[in-house]
């Protein structure tokens, strides 16, 4: 984070800085507490993911809040208008994964199923890897560094590809144990990982963007998602 003449705009910067690393570190509990209810099958894990994304509400507001007053007040261009443009995308981002996870926590709790046991461990399993990925982009951001931001963006398909196997399994579950329900709750807990990843992907590239202010647009690998 580049410094300031205006001690006041530093302390704008530091304040907005502190507080999307304060999300970032949020995120990280709640996907952390969110991956351990589907694996233990823990509801008390779950509820706890449910309440800490209203923190996470609350901390997107103050930071959006906080942009639009250094806005009025500071009147930046060029690269401190680019680094708050990016703040205000890379909490939003940080918001949507919680809500996300609070979707999966909620419909972690409605899971009974004793013959979930091997397909659960399998979306844990692309939950953990969403976590590290989540947890690389909230230090490129926290570093400020470009090529861990790159790195991040560059891997989605790790992901995607993860999650597309999984899709298959469930498929195979749903034929085998003719569990519309608990297969129904399975397939959107795994989409929703997958959509985490994928604003994972984005807080890279805006991390990207607001240290060098050039756009990702390298060709990196793909992968056709089933839904």
């Amino acid at each position: 984070m580049t410094l300031h003449i205006s001690s006041a705009y530093n302390e704008d910067l530091i304040y907005i800085n502190s507080k999307i690393v304060e999300m970032g570190g949020l995120c990280e509990q709640i996907i952390n507490n969110t991956n351990l209810s589907i694996r233990d099958n823990n509801v008390q894990l779950a509820e706890k993911a449910v309440l800490l994304d209203e923190k996470l509400d609350s901390l997107e507001n103050e930071i959006n809040e906080s942009v639009i007053k250094a806005i009025a007040l500071r009147q930046p261009v060029a690269d401190d208008l680019r680094v708050l443009f990016s703040a205000i995308k890379i909490s939003g981002a940080f918001e949507r994964v919680g809500d996300l996870c609070k979707n999966i926590a909620k419909r972690t709790q409605l899971l009974t199923d004793e013959y979930q046991i091997d397909i659960r461990r399998e979306i844990f399993e692309l939950g953990e890897k969403v976590k590290k990925q989540l947890t690389r982009s909230i230090n490129s951001y926290t570093n400020q560094d470009i090529k861990l931001a790159t790195k991040v963006w560059k891997n989605d398909y790790k992901i995607d590809q993860m999650y597309t196997d999984l899709f298959e399994n469930l498929l195979v579950y749903l034929k085998k144990k003719k569990r519309v329900a608990s297969g129904s709750h399975l397939m959107i807990i795994a989409k929703n990982y997958e959509r985490i990843g994928d604003h994972t992907t984005h807080i890279g590239e805006m991390t990207h963007f607001a240290i060098t202010g050039e756009n990702l647009v390298a060709i990196r690998p793909k992968v056709n998602l089933p839904v």
